[in-house]
């Protein structure tokens, strides 16, 4: 068993967050000591990392919390869909960082006749 502190830092996050996460349903409490400390486990790890990788994705803390009730297949159907997301945004980025490309080396398409 393991603070929240510790479990903070394992999972790359920090407490506040993770009373945030406690605050919204997305992580349970978990039982406390002797001394009123939270006391965590290899499974609230693994459900921390679940939700940090999920958040770091994009996915709205709202959809994270019910995906956290998820079936395997519903739940893989999901990640499926972020994915996708995840994979179009990127190409997004990408056409982005490319026009910025072009007007840093002074590379702009020339403009239609109508235009010019």
């Amino acid at each position: 068993m393991i603070t929240i502190g510790q479990l903070a830092r394992y999972a790359g996050v920090s407490t506040k967050t993770i009373r945030v996460y406690h605050d919204k349903g997305l992580l349970p409490e978990p039982d406390r000591d002797a001394s009123g400390y939270r006391r965590y486990g290899a499974n609230d790890a693994i459900d921390l990392i679940k939700i940090r990788t999920l958040a770091e994705a994009g996915v709205p803390l709202a959809r994270i919390r019910d995906l956290r009730s998820a079936t395997g297949k519903v739940f893989q159907y999901a990640l499926g869909e972020i994915d996708d997301e995840l994979t179009a945004r990127i190409h997004s980025l990408r056409a982005t960082q490319e026009r910025l490309h072009q007007l840093a080396t002074g590379q702009l398409a020339p403009l239609p006749a109508e235009i010019g």
